[in-house]
Order: C-alpha cells, then structure tokens, then sequence
C-alpha cells in the first residue's frame, strides 16, 4: 500500500512540475514574442532559449533561427549569423515535415552562403560569449503597459534584463487597469519565473438617481430599489432600465470606459393610466361621498315624516295639509334614497375600476441585444504559438519583417 502511495505521489508531483515547466515555456515565448515585435532580438532569442529549455518543441528552434538572423541583420555579428544557421538545421533534423520547413530551407540557401564567404574572410570566429547573467523576463499582453523595475520606468512593455541577485520589485501600469506590484527574488544559477501577466480591467461605476422604490435593471438582470450605491460594472456597452409603477420606463444604453464614474438621472414621468386611475377613482370617492350625503338626506325626510305621523297619532286623524306634506316628505326620502344607491353604486364601481388601473400600470421593457460588432475588437499583442515567422525585407539600409506566431 505504502509502495502505491509513493508511486501516486510522485506520479502526481511529476504531473505539476510538467504542467509548471509548460507554464512557464509559454511565458517565456510570450515575452519573446513581444520583444521580437519590439525589434529587440537579443531578448527574443534569449526568452525563446529558455523556452525551448522548458518545452522542447520544434517550433522554436525555428524561432530562435527567426531572431538571431533579425539580429545579424542589425549588428552584422558574424555569432549571429552562425547561431541562425545552426538553429534553422536543428529545426529541419528535428521535424522535416514542420510548418515552416519552406521558410526554413529558404533561409539557409541564402545564409549559408554567407556563412561561407565569412568563414573563408575569417570574419565568423568571435570571442566566446561571457558568461551568463542571471536575468530577468517581464511583458503583458494588456494594452500600453508601463513597466518599472526597482522603481525606474522601463522603455517599452518587455523587459528582458541581466540583474544582480537577490530581491527586486517590479511594478506593471496601465490605464484603465489595476496595478500589479510585486517582489520577486533572483537566483544566481537560475535567475527568476517569467512574468507574463494580464492586468485586471478597472471597473466602471455607474450611479443611477431615481425615484424611491424605482426598480433599477442592468442589462436585464435586477439590481434592486432605488436609492442604490454606485454598480460596478465591466467597461463596455450596457443597456439601462429603471422601472415604476405607473410611470413611464426610464432606459438608456452606455458605453462605459475602463474606471470610468457616470451618473444617470432617471426622470420618469407619470402614465396616462395612472393620470386616468387618479381621475377615476376622485370620481368615484365623489359618488361614494355623494352617496352618503344623499342617504343622509333620505334619512332626514323619513324622521320629518316619522314626526307627523306620531303627531297624527296624538290627534287622532292627519289634517289634509299634514297628509300633503306627509307624502311630500315620503316621496323624498325614496327618491333621495334611489339617487344615494345609484350614486354610491356608481361611485363605486368608478373607484373600482380606477383602482385596478392604479394596481395594473406596471411598465414594460424590451431588453435590446447589444450590438457586440460595434464595440472595437481587441487584437491580440503577443502571437499565441511557439513558431516565429518573418520573412524580412532586404533594401539598402532598411530591414523589416512581417510576424507571425503559432503556440
């Protein structure tokens, strides 16, 4: 049993140290790449070199043919020339059917060649290199980084340098995204873990003023009541709603920068329906109040007809002016009575109604689909493979190539 966990352990620490080793190769290309970009040779071949250390793939041994013959075009470095040639061959022995096998063999026709001729001029023998420094590799992908090593800003946003071991601080800018900062510590033999690191995106915050217990929306999802505190929100194009009962719906699509503050007034205006449902349900309380007064009304004619009844009693008959207004005073009271339910009736199935208007007049909101073509597409700032396409171009005292990269 102990054998079997033993063999699972290393089984699996071998798992990490090769998911690590292939982290880490893809940084270092990245890094490579962007210096590549840069023009900055030197520090391509050296991040690639490390790469290739991590992750033997043959498409960097194209890579690193790529940068040191760029780089012999800079310096005429005849070391340069050499390492290209060697690199391009390393590539064809190692994958004859690779990707780039053509661009390959057509280098080497054209610099061998010239290796030749240098070699025979006695031009090609140089100096052994020094010996290696430890060094440190930095870039990001994110969009006009600043770097800043030990606290001087650096030129560009790669950063391949020979350094002193120990501890340094390295800080990464941009606008619109989060700062990183942080320590690393550089090994004598080893040097230091590439960083190739993504700022985070500042979030915008969008403050929304509206009505007390207004229904606020983002994109279709509920927020909550109003009054709310700023939302945070990720910078790009956002579709606003705010929503009331018998007011008419506020929305509005944004398009919020990186860190961006913006505040939205929602003015709502009142619905027709809700002006009707007030205007109905004022009628109605008015026969309802009608109703009363009229019933009141009814009430008082039957106690003045009570009265002279209970007077005829006392007398025995009721006179003829008596009887008159006897009658008088019953005809009323029905016909007060009538006009009351009629009126109460009425101003109640009024103020009914005006009610259900009130209760009912809940806005509707079409959520739009955002239109994701319209927003700039972000285009990647390092190649997103391990093989370095150039194909340079040669004119007295130009030089230029064309990238392209495959992981």
């Amino acid at each position: 049993m102990k054998k079997w966990m033993i063999f699972l352990t290393a089984f699996t620490l071998a798992g990490h140290a090769v998911a690590d080793a292939e982290s880490d190769a893809r940084a270092f290309f990245n890094i490579g790449a962007k210096a590549y970009q840069g023009g900055k040779y030197v520090d391509a071949a050296h991040a690639f070199e490390e790469a290739y250390k991590r992750s033997p793939r043959s498409g960097l041994l194209f890579s690193l043919g790529q940068a040191h013959r760029m780089q012999f075009f800079q310096d005429s470095n005849p070391a340069r020339l050499k390492d290209s040639v060697r690199y391009y061959r390393e590539y064809l022995q190692k994958d004859p059917n690779g990707r780039r096998r053509g661009e390959a063999t057509e280098a080497l026709g054209k610099l061998v060649p010239l290796l030749e001729r240098l070699e025979a001029e006695g031009a090609a023998e140089a100096a052994p290199p020094p010996p290696p420094k430890p060094r440190v590799m930095i870039s990001s992908p994110t969009p006009n980084v600043r770097i800043s090593f030990d606290g001087r800003p650096v030129e560009g946003s790669t950063l391949v340098k020979e350094v002193t071991a120990g501890k340094h601080t390295v800080l990464l800018t941009a606008p619109g995204f989060e700062d990183y900062s942080r320590e690393i510590v550089v090994n004598e033999n080893t040097g230091a873990p590439p960083l190739d690191v993504s700022l985070k995106e500042k979030p915008a915050r969008l403050a929304i003023s509206a009505p007390s217990g207004a229904e606020i929306a983002l994109d279709g999802r509920y927020q909550g009541v109003a009054p709310l505190p700023a939302l945070e929100v990720v910078a790009g194009k956002h579709f606003v709603a705010v929503t009331l009962n018998g007011h008419e719906a506020f929305t509005k699509s944004v398009d919020l920068k990186r860190g961006e503050r913006r505040t939205l007034s929602a003015r709502m205006a009142a619905t027709g329906q809700r002006t009707t449902s007030w205007i109905l349900m004022g009628v109605g309380a008015s026969g309802i109040v009608a109703g009363g007064v009229l019933g009141a009304l009814s009430i008082r004619k039957e106690n003045q007809a009570q009265d002279i009844a209970d007077q005829a009693k006392g007398a025995g008959n009721l006179t003829p002016v008596q009887l008159g207004e006897y009658n008088d005073l019953r005809d009323r009271r029905d016909s007060y009575r009538l006009a009351a339910v009629i009126s109460a009736g009425a101003g109640v199935a009024v103020g009914a109604t005006g009610l259900v208007l009130y209760a009912f007049d809940e806005p509707k909101v079409q959520v739009p689909e955002l239109d994701e073509k319209s927003a700039p597409a972000r285009k990647p700032t390092v190649p997103g493979t391990m093989e370095i396409s150039a194909t340079p171009m040669w004119a007295p005292g130009l030089g230029g190539a064309q990238l392209l990269g495959r992981f």
